[in-house]
């Protein structure tokens, strides 16, 4: 199968894709903060007689700030801290300086989606309407769903209000209780006892990112000699201007800070690959975790499925939207295999070859199963994972297209196998 690799951002990423060319942009060594990238390869027409007629889809929320204030209030008060004491070089006052520009920008609006992460949602949902217009004719339903996060809230708000600015005749519905979250954004204890600090697989872990993260050059450049820090101190401060530095893609509104010149790119990769490890284990395919994480998704799967079929058996254009979060949206595609974000690998030193986070959960990133519809009655679906053509382990109808009879009793048999 052909496949079109943009610029910032591989849409589709085989498991035999070519390992040694890996080398991610600085903002794709985000993680999970990569802002999302917008799709820039066509998608392929239905066969002959079908037409699109129901979308169910699951949504991560848009870019954001840090989850909290005292993510960025802790980094400057050390620089603050140590300009006190005259312990600051010259670009660790500059850097001082950017800081207080960031915290003044942040403060009170920790964890809430950025102007970007705004216009993120407005745009998908645009793009959506556009590509599939048959299902949002008329008055058709749109059920949207969201975790009870605010970040969360307001991505699905974004999104149903750029449909119905498309559509003003739209039924849209919009709620964000707690009754939703059994399948929005569910961890059983066994998966939060599996995530925890104190976890077996931790210590593997934690040798390989002391290994991997090495501070003392990065703090050289910013504090004088007259300060003596221990490992961890360097090591949290160059950890605490990592999230910042990588955050910053996701505030655009700050065109002129920035902190990614503070590393150098071996050194965010180390970083990135540190954290990469953490997400893999905790929410992908990893054998490490033998399956329990991507069956935390077992009740997504099962409301896609369910819905789905009430959406058939109803006949009329509709939409299912679902808005949460990353890692629960990494498991989902994780449980159902989908090309590219089911690598399998045992070797921490080979993670971030078989799976790379920012390709699979970038800030919106999403998932798309869009079903059409013939005369006959025959249903066929494709999936769109960030709005791009993806495949699973399965037949295919036609191109990207499965015929949902098939795909339903695979998602089944997902399922059985999970419980």
């Amino acid at each position: 199968m052909n496949r079109i690799v943009s610029f910032l951002y591989v849409c589709v990423c085989a498991v035999g894709m070519a390992t040694a060319q890996l080398r991610p942009t600085n903002e794709e060594l985000g993680s999970i903060y990569f802002a999302y990238p917008a799709p820039t390869i066509a998608q392929t027409p239905p066969p002959a007689g079908f037409e699109a007629f129901y979308i169910s889809h699951y949504g991560r929320h848009g870019s954001r700030w840090r989850t909290d204030d005292v993510h960025y209030k802790r980094v400057v008060d050390v620089f603050d801290s140590l300009a006190a004491i005259r312990a600051l070089t010259p670009l660790g006052k500059d850097v001082c300086g950017r800081l207080h520009r960031v915290w003044e920008d942040v403060r009170g609006r920790s964890g809430n989606i950025t102007p970007l992460g705004e216009r993120q949602h407005h745009d998908i949902a645009c793009r959506m309407f556009t590509s599939f217009p048959s299902v949002f004719t008329d008055s058709a339903v749109v059920d949207a769903r969201s975790s009870t996060s605010l970040r969360c809230v307001m991505s699905m708000s974004y999104f149903t209000e750029s449909l119905k600015e498309q559509n003003p005749q739209l039924r849209v519905s919009r709620r964000a209780y707690q009754r939703y979250m059994d399948y929005i954004a569910y961890t059983s204890p066994e998966a939060e006892a599996f995530c925890s600090d104190t976890a077996v697989w931790r210590t593997d872990f934690n040798r390989f990112a002391r290994e991997q993260i090495q501070p003392e050059r990065f703090v050289k450049a910013l504090v004088t000699p007259s300060v003596h820090m221990s490992y961890a101190q360097e090591r949290g401060l160059m950890e605490d201007l990592y999230w910042i530095a990588i955050d910053m893609q996701n505030c655009d509104h700050l065109k002129d800070v920035a902190f990614f010149d503070l590393f150098t790119y071996n050194e965010l990769m180390s970083l990135w690959k540190v954290v990469n490890a953490r997400m893999y284990v905790c929410n992908a395919a990893a054998p490490l975790n033998k399956g329990l994480m991507p069956r935390q998704a077992t009740a997504l799967l099962r409301n896609i499925i369910e819905s789905a079929d009430r959406a058939i058996a109803g006949g009329k254009p509709c939409a299912d939207l679902r808005f949460g979060h990353d890692t629960h949206l990494i498991r989902l595609l994780a449980l159902m295999r989908v090309e590219g974000c089911d690598g399998r690998e045992a070797d921490i030193e080979r993670f971030h070859l078989a799976w790379q986070d920012y390709r699979v959960s970038p800030m919106a990133a999403n998932l798309q199963l869009i079903f059409f519809r013939n005369a006959a009655g025959d249903v066929l679906v494709k999936l769109l994972h960030n709005e791009c053509e993806v495949h699973l382990p399965l037949a295919a109808a036609e191109g990207p297209y499965y015929d949902w009879i098939v795909l339903r009793r695979y998602f089944i048999g997902l399922l059985n196998k999970a419980d």
